[in-house]
């Protein structure tokens, strides 16, 4: 089971969800959230490592494209020494994350990960061009990059 659920984080420091969102941010140019993935109830990245999300959203839709043509893709969280790695097994893609804390780690199908992350990342791009409209195109430029 593959959840993915991206986070915005309100002036108050509270987590709302981002497709339950209805203020736009404080601060166009930093926007601060967090994306959740657990894989099969593991947690590989979560709240605790919120970040600047629309730039870590731009990241890993890069990674998609990436990972489909060279079997591995990496990135650093914008703003913190995390590093988010997909590396393709067979049909499985190994989904980890890597920090001062150790590392967290979980197989799935590649396919169903894939799958999930266009879905999560369609509504955070569509949901982010609503709130920040100055925005869209570089939020629709990450949604095709996803999508490709």
């Amino acid at each position: 089971m593959i959840e993915i659920e991206t986070y915005l984080r309100d002036s108050g420091g509270t987590f709302v969800q981002v497709d339950a969102c209805v203020t736009r941010p404080a601060d166009p140019d930093y926007v601060e959230g967090a994306v959740r993935i657990a894989i099969h109830g593991v947690e590989i990245i979560g709240i605790s490592e919120w970040d600047y999300v629309d730039q870590l959203w731009a990241y890993v839709a890069s990674m998609v494209p990436q990972l489909s043509t060279t079997g591995y893709a990496a990135t650093y969280f914008p703003d913190q020494p995390i590093e988010l790695s997909f590396r393709q097994q067979g049909s499985q893609v190994l989904v980890s994350a890597k920090s001062g804390n150790g590392a967290k780690r979980a197989s799935v199908s590649t396919s169903d990960f894939v799958a999930a992350l266009r879905g999560a990342g369609a509504v955070f791009f569509g949901k982010m061009s609503e709130l920040l409209p100055e925005n869209a195109d570089s939020y629709s430029e990450s949604r095709r990059e996803l999508l490709s």
